[in-house]
């Protein structure tokens, strides 16, 4: 048997983290830049639950977007910081929704109203070709499809690829304000 010896951390002061290790600019593979759910569980919200317990479980979290789920994990829509943002909160209880009982399904987007990028696509594309489709659709997060497995794939955060870019990435996204004072006035 081999005898491993121990060493010292008293000079070590940092930990090892994927990003230290891929080098990502805006040439590189579209498919470094994505949160695949075959390697990376998801991060789910059951519908049943509280919007004002979703959001407090999104900031410790420190997550802008989940994936809105059945009991049974059947993929229903998503849910993100703008539908459980104040304003949002406030024209449901204008709708006459108490904030003790508005759910994650009341607020959540739900998958008929989503779009996402095709995974087949993704994987001939560059990370600056996503940024630019982020930017054109005016979303901060976009799933992504894999067509021929009929199931979602991953997800596409602007903020993840800030983070691995050390960049600001800023996108205008579509205003709400015409969702809610639809929603104010059905």
């Amino acid at each position: 048997m081999k005898t491993l010896s121990l060493l010292d951390l008293d000079k070590i002061d940092q930990i090892a983290t994927p990003e230290q290790f891929q080098d990502i600019n805006m040439h590189s593979p579209a498919i470094n830049i994505f949160t695949d759910f075959n390697q990376h569980k998801p991060l789910m919200v059951d519908a049943s639950t509280l919007a004002v317990d979703a959001i407090k479980l999104m900031m410790k979290e420190h997550v802008h977007m989940k994936i809105v789920v059945t009991d049974e994990d059947e993929f229903l829509g998503v849910i993100t910081s703008n539908e459980v943002s104040e304003q949002n909160i406030m024209a449901k209880i204008a709708q006459g929704f108490t904030r003790e009982e508005l759910l994650v399904s009341d607020v959540m987007i739900t998958r008929a109203s989503l779009n996402a990028f095709n995974f087949e696509e993704l994987e001939k594309a560059k990370v600056s070709d996503v940024i630019e489709a982020l930017k054109h659709y005016k979303v901060r997060h976009c799933l992504v499809l894999d067509q021929s497995h009929h199931h979602i794939r991953g997800v596409i955060s602007s903020s993840d690829i800030a983070r691995k870019l050390k960049l600001p990435i800023t996108i205008d996204v579509a205003t709400s304000f015409s969702k809610i004072f639809n929603s104010i006035n059905d």
